[in-house]
């Protein structure tokens, strides 16, 4: 087998942590001798073995003079497990191939410098789609921000609701399914006041394989309108909930919301609301490193209004609901289509009888992702 085949198998392994590692990175492993595997490994679950244990772990596999081929960068540092850089040294690996270094301000190519004093051969490929299976890290990594990713369910014509404020169902069960995954995926989710009322959601991972940890919810709540008595505030023992609401609203009403383990945050405004740049920042500095914004239309708008969107999926469902129905993006105060923010595609999906359609922002499609 050819490197390439080696690093797309490694690719492949990563995936099965997709739901489970965060907020570490997704990492998978081959190690191969004359041309063929005789382990493989992946990071599932934080805390856990790291890909490189795992698959020198495995059927006490004999790696002396072998080669391995990981997605990324090795760790050289200890913490909930020891430096893999030490492991992989120990083990007798006589040459790594390396999908892309580590954006991890600790590593950033130092570990191919101890694997390379050490005597072992390092290859690094430094190839764009190992950083666009992390982008979530790697976008962590590089500005200290939560990776946004818009999640938006909607009618053929654009719109999330009746004019009733009835949304259940839009979409079908197989998109609902891939909806909850995203929140997973992402590790935290985020919606408005307007959905909480409306909805009374309980924004949890539900039919997600493999268990994936506990989602963190969160709530933009300028007046600090949640119900104590709804989904989020009775179940906040079981997932971690944070409610960003003005500062005049800390009136004391707060106390009872706290008295359930939810955690108010004291949030500035900023020019159209609560200002979102301190609530990503001080979510970042919990190490949440992924947030899917589920809504409504007014916070999907406040998102791209102020160009925090560095991923959009819509799942469109064979429908129409017309005029009179809620629009999917509140106002984004455009008098110019030239002033619209622009994305390019990156991939269809049909989900039973929804689409899911997903792009991102064109400057980052086409500088970081090589897309046209």
């Amino acid at each position: 087998m050819a490197v390439e085949a080696f690093m797309d198998r490694a690719r492949e392994l990563a995936e099965r942590g997709r739901y489970t590692a965060a907020p570490n990175p997704l990492v998978g492993v081959v190690i191969a001798r004359d041309g063929k595997v005789i382990s493989e490994g992946w990071h599932a679950r934080a805390g856990q073995e790291h890909a490189e244990a795992a698959a020198l772990s495995s059927n006490g596999t004999d790696a002396r003079g072998a080669s391995m081929y990981v997605t990324l960068e090795p760790c050289n540092h200890h913490g909930r497990t020891p430096p893999c850089t030490d492991t992989i040294v120990r083990s007798g690996i006589s040459h790594v191939v390396v999908g892309h270094l580590d954006p991890d301000p600790r590593m950033r190519g130092r570990s191919v410098k101890i694997l390379r004093d050490a005597g072992v051969e390092v290859t690094v490929l430094d190839d764009p789609a190992f950083e666009r299976q992390n982008e979530q890290f790697f976008h962590y990594m590089n500005t200290g921000l939560p990776f946004v990713h818009l999640k938006l369910a909607a009618t053929l014509d654009g719109r999330i609701a009746a004019s009733g404020g009835d949304s259940k169902w839009i979409t079908g069960e197989a998109a609902r399914r891939r909806a909850h995954a995203l929140r997973a995926e992402a590790g935290a989710v985020l919606v408005g006041a307007g959905t909480t009322r409306a909805d009374d959601p309980s924004l949890t991972a539900r039919d997600v394989p493999d268990q994936p940890p506990p989602v963190t919810r969160i709530v933009l709540d300028p007046s600090l309108t949640l119900d104590p008595e709804g989904q989020l505030a009775r179940n906040a023992g079981e997932a971690q909930v944070l409610v960003f609401a003005d500062k005049t609203a800390l009136d004391g009403r707060q106390k009872r919301l706290e008295a359930l383990g939810v955690e108010v945050i004291a949030t500035p405004h900023g020019a159209n609301g609560l200002d979102l740049r301190y609530v990503l920042k001080d979510i970042g500095s919990r190490g949440v490193r992924g947030l899917l914004v589920e809504g409504g239309g007014d916070t999907v708008g406040r998102f791209l209004r102020d160009g925090l969107v560095d991923k959009m999926t819509i799942f469109y469902a064979p429908t129409v609901l017309g005029a009179d129905g809620v629009p999917m993006i509140g106002a984004l105060g455009l008098s110019s289509v030239q002033d619209a923010p622009r994305f390019s595609m990156s991939g269809v999906e049909q989900l039973g009888d929804d689409l899911a359609v997903t792009f991102y922002p064109r400057e980052e499609a086409s500088d970081v992702y090589g897309s046209g």
